[in-house]
């Protein structure tokens, strides 16, 4: 019903994953890390009302398999002053599926198989016992997942030619940790630059949307956050971010037609965020023995950002605005043991718009119970 063509999809996602870590300590001051994460993911829909309508087969099984493989040293000076980690890391990807079209009698054949590496170097210095810094640089991989290549069989269409991204980035911080009688204040500022190549981004049409490779993106940004123990019962935090993402390809995709878009800032991600709450918490408030509580508010605030880029004046499309609050609370009992826990989202039932102009949900409640076996 979503669609010019009657449709009746029925799809079966079958996955295996693996995941192995193995860190040896050489001595206090040198360890060695293994890191292995393996998925296999097999996609079967079946669509007979759309194949009967087009005359043909349109959608096929979809087989990926994704192998992830890092091995990393880190050193630690004997007064634990320096700490430097340095990591390999081995990327395999393959893709076997076949691309139908509703307007292409022949569909596409998609058996990709690909090998990539990254390297990523971490340094933390401590200037003081209550200030470090610390620095990273990285090329990596980020493979596609099976969300982004096998779709939903409803309003994601399978992207079974997609490539993985390759991203090099670089960040640099400093943190101050400082105890404030039996409270812990913690202030932390980072810089960060990326550089991605095949990003894979979310697009829309009429009807479906689908990942595709959208070629180059460059990122400058700088975050902020403070977080402290105010009183011994009262916990808050602050932050922010600003990131300027920016089209840097020189061509339309896969053409040689100049890119009038070059330069111009990203849509549908935001560049300007932040974040603040306070939380309450006390032992035995209701008195009573191993009871604890705790009362939290949080509250988030998006920038407005645009929807598509804007080349005139006139072409404007934006997504508004946005300040959401929320309110929960969490009460447990024995020793922590039973819990119960509520939470009031969008408490001032505002509307909020996200990405793609999609909706999101109004004001909602939820309550949760919680039993920890000891």
């Amino acid at each position: 019903e979503i669609g010019v063509l009657p449709s009746d999809m029925k799809m079966r996602k079958h996955t295996v994953g693996n995941k192995t870590n193995l860190n040896y300590i050489i001595n206090d001051r040198h360890s060695i890390n293994l890191n292995s994460l393996f998925k296999w993911a097999l996609g079967k829909p079946s669509d007979p009302l759309l194949d009967k309508a087009v005359g043909r087969q349109i959608n096929f099984d979809s087989h990926m398999t994704s192998w992830v493989l890092g091995l990393g040293y880190d050193y630690k000076s004997p007064n634990d002053k320096f700490l430097n980690s340095l990591t390999g890391k081995y990327y395999y990807y393959s893709m076997n599926t076949k691309i139908g079209d509703v307007w292409n009698s022949v569909p596409k054949e998609v058996d990709m198989q690909q090998h990539d590496w990254g390297v990523s170097e971490a340094l933390r210095y401590r200037f003081t016992k209550e200030l470090l810094g610390k620095a990273s640089v990285s090329y990596d991989v980020r493979l596609p997942t099976d969300a982004e290549l096998i779709g939903d069989g409803f309003l994601i269409a399978p992207s079974g030619d997609l490539k993985p991204e390759r991203g090099t980035n670089a960040n640099i911080g400093l943190m101050y940790d400082k105890k404030i009688g039996s409270g812990l204040l913690q202030v932390e500022v980072n810089g960060f630059f990326s550089y991605l190549q095949d990003m894979i981004r979310y697009t829309r049409n009429f009807v479906q949307g689908r990942y595709t490779n959208f070629g180059e993106m460059r990122t400058f940004g700088v975050e902020a956050e403070v977080k402290a123990d105010v009183t011994r019962w009262l916990y808050g935090y602050v932050n922010a971010t600003y990131q300027d993402l920016r089209d840097t390809r020189k061509y339309e995709q896969n053409t040689t037609v100049a890119n009038p878009t070059k330069g111009s800032r990203m849509p549908n991600i935001p560049y300007l965020m932040a974040n603040a709450g306070l939380e309450f918490h006390k032992e035995n408030l209701f008195g009573g023995k191993g009871m604890n509580t705790r009362i939290f508010s949080d509250a988030s605030f998006v920038e407005e950002y645009l929807y598509d880029f804007e080349q005139s004046q006139f072409q404007q499309h934006r997504i508004p605005r946005t300040i959401s609050c929320s309110m929960g609370f969490e009460q447990s009992f024995g020793n922590g043991r039973y819990f119960i826990m509520g939470n009031i989202s969008n408490l001032t039932d505002t509307q909020i718009i996200s990405e793609f102009n999609r909706p999101l949900p109004g004001r909602s409640f939820t309550v949760r119970f919680r039993y920890v076996f000891k």
